[in-house]
């Protein structure tokens, strides 16, 4: 069989197919890394995700843009698990604005022995800074993550830029 150029032939071309193959299964725990991964997989698990990112922004050499789409991505997957709660909400609008997030409801767990406070449809959102984000964007990402005919009430602790 050594001597064969035939049956050489197939076993060096499985032999470099396996080595690629292997060179990428010793790196995936770093593409699987957020912030490690390339641009590409960063694309690919934003779309797994359901985000919507702009492959140019996380290839940049701004490293503010690439930060800012890497701790989205991030988020979201975070966020999966606290879909439709206030830490939920506060995670996604952390990552959005890189500003500390505070979310109020009535809602909540209660035991049988608790006061559960009155319901309420109101929703308060305090946030340090709407980053580069404005007033109507953040109001509009509160509207898609809310219940339907949540009211809300958005309080920016720093005051807000003009324009927002």
């Amino acid at each position: 069989m050594r001597r064969d150029r035939v049956i050489g032939g197939f076993v060096r071309g499985f032999e470099e197919i396996g080595d690629g193959l292997r060179d990428q299964i010793d790196d995936i725990e770093y593409e699987l890394d957020i912030d490690l991964a390339s641009s590409e997989m960063l694309s690919y698990l934003a779309s797994w995700l359901g985000v919507e990112i702009d492959g140019a922004v996380v290839a940049s050499e701004d490293a503010r843009l690439r930060d800012a789409q890497r701790r989205l991505i991030s988020a979201v997957g975070r966020a999966l698990l606290w879909r439709g709660t206030a830490h939920g909400v506060e995670i996604l609008l952390e990552a959005l604005t890189d500003s500390r997030v505070t979310v109020s409801d009535s809602g909540g767990v209660f035991g049988a022995e608790d006061s559960v406070p009155p319901a309420t449809d109101s929703v308060i959102v305090e946030i340090d800074h709407l980053g580069s984000l404005t007033r109507r964007q953040i109001l509009a990402f509160l509207d898609d993550e809310l219940p339907v005919g949540t009211r809300v009430e958005l309080r920016v602790r720093a005051g807000e830029r003009e324009g927002s």
